[in-house]
């Protein structure tokens, strides 16, 4: 017997067994009861949502010999070879392939017309329809708007934006949701459970949390680690079997960071590289783990149930050592060079290079004055503007001046409108004093350059809770030109003589 893959051995095939999209069926469902179906859908979603399932599924129930139901027998030989794809009068169609007004003209315009051959309804299931040509699309649009009685179509679409407004007007739109972790974990189960298989729960959640919401993907997934693994699935099977970075490696990866031991971090990434590993994963599943971090600190508690209490008590502990100022600046910068990566010839180098700068910025130095002073130099508020400059601290300033001496090298823009700027702490308040009003204008020009100047400060000076200002030096204006004097307009022998005092008297012959 020929062997089929699990995501097409477990499709579904009823309403009911149609995971996660409740909206969907009900809505079709109550719709063929009371006999008051539409001519033509539009089914949007991600990728292995079960768009193409549910579209099969209404064609049985529109020709199941025991409707149109509802609840389609599954066992007449409509509901049958609708389910197996050689039904006549169900017609696929991969607009992805099929993208010309040609295809769509000798697929439906000129078949439509027609009665179905065998069955109650003809449908026309059009899979991937935002890749129709613009064309193919004004063509269809004449027979989508006024269809046969006896026609059907269902649209399926990844990209919803990308679908003619004048088609999606004439269609009633369904938006199919990602799965839950929770959920697919549970399908799994019942998958493995079905075939014969031992598997761990903690590897079935690590797989559907590796699938992104789609289920096609979660079943493909699994159907490869089965072909690895020997017995049991374990979660050593999964990261070998899918080539993903292991958790404790993540967490290990971003202590090194927080520590700033670049040759931990180095040493960390050769030995998944050496692994086989991509650089881009790497990247991709560092910045998944910084989110999972980020979520752990702000929601407290595991939601979507993806991890097992002690890791997620590990993610809450480490996210609270790294503080959210931190994690989002590393994101944003790993996310930079993830794009950087993608148009790379070289994107190991790349990637080692943005983890050891952001290893050398923990690593650096805290702006605190010496070791002998205890107390940290506090200026008073100023009595006016004229004195701030000259009650900031130097040996904070001398700091702060080495360090835009380092930024210049990364950021050289950022870098120079910085130059000349100088720092005065005022209890819980930063004061950043810029040397001119458009280098603060250059900062404010963006809220996330602004954000990302203030977290630098903030973790210069140690202080991630302080209110930062960005203010202007005073004098550092230049004073406004005055204006020229009006010149005369000369003429004549008083041009002549200007001439000659311009050009110390040389006389200008005429046959010069």
């Amino acid at each position: 017997m020929t062997y089929i893959s699990l995501y097409r051995k477990y499709r579904a095939q009823d309403f009911d067994e149609l995971m996660g999209q409740a909206h969907v069926t009900i809505t079709l469902r109550n719709a063929i009861q009371q006999g008051k179906w539409a001519h033509a859908y539009l089914f949007c979603g991600p990728r292995g949502t079960g768009k193409t399932s549910a579209a099969r599924l209404l064609a049985k129930a529109l020709n199941c010999e025991q409707g149109p139901t509802p609840n389609p027998c599954k066992q007449c030989r409509f509901c049958r070879t609708i389910q197996e794809g050689s039904c006549v009068d169900v017609i696929e169609m991969d607009a992805a392939s099929e993208t010309s007004i040609e295809d769509v003209r000798t697929t439906i315009i000129e078949n439509a017309k027609y009665p179905p051959m065998e069955a109650r309804y003809k449908v026309y299931i059009i899979d991937e329809v935002h890749d129709l040509s613009a064309k193919a699309f004004d063509a269809l649009l004449k027979t989508l708007e006024e269809p046969p009685p006896h026609v059907v179509f269902i649209l399926a679409t990844t990209e919803f934006h990308r679908v003619p407004p004048t088609i999606r007007s004439r269609c009633q739109r369904f938006d199919f949701h990602r799965g839950t972790i929770a959920d697919i974990a549970e399908r799994l189960r019942y998958v493995a459970q079905s075939e014969g298989l031992d598997a761990e729960p903690a590897a079935l959640h690590l797989i559907a949390r590796m699938a992104d919401g789609s289920w096609r993907d979660a079943l493909t997934a699994l159907e490869q680690v089965i072909a690895f693994s020997e017995g049991s699935i374990t979660p050593e099977a999964v990261y070998n079997a899918l080539g993903v970075l292991e958790d404790e490696t993540l967490m290990r990866l971003t202590d090194a960071l927080m520590a700033g031991d670049a040759a931990t971090v180095l040493t960390l990434l050769n030995e998944q590289l050496l692994r086989g590993r991509e650089p881009r994963v790497l990247a991709e599943s560092l910045i998944q783990h910084w989110r999972m971090l980020v979520q752990a600190m702000l929601q407290g508690e595991d939601r979507q149930r993806a991890y097992d209490p002690t890791l997620w008590g590990a993610l809450r502990e480490q996210a609270n050592r790294a503080t959210l100022p931190r994690l989002l600046h590393w994101w944003e910068r790993l996310a930079e060079t993830l794009s950087e990566m993608r148009l790379s010839g070289s994107p190991r180098t790349i990637l080692e290079l943005t983890l050891l700068a952001l290893a050398s910025e923990e690593a650096q130095p805290a702006p605190q004055p010496p070791a002998q002073r205890e107390e940290r130099v506090v200026s008073p508020p100023p009595a006016s503007s004229a004195k701030a400059e000259a009650e900031m601290p130097e040996e904070l300033n001398r700091r702060w001046q080495a360090f835009i001496q380092r930024l210049k090298e990364r950021s050289p823009v950022g870098g120079r409108n910085l130059e000349g700027s100088q720092l005065r702490i005022e209890d819980d308040t930063i004061h950043l004093y810029l040397r001119s009003e458009m280098a603060r204008a250059y900062f404010r020009e963006s809220a996330q350059r602004e954000q990302r100047l203030v977290d630098m400060v903030r973790q210069q000076l140690k202080m991630p809770n302080a209110k930062v200002l960005l203010q202007v030096l005073p004098n550092s204006e230049p004073p406004p030109m005055p204006p020229s004097p009006t010149q005369p307009v000369l003429e004549g022998e008083a041009l002549v003589e200007a001439i000659k005092r311009e050009f110390n008297g040389y006389e200008i012959s005429p046959d010069e």
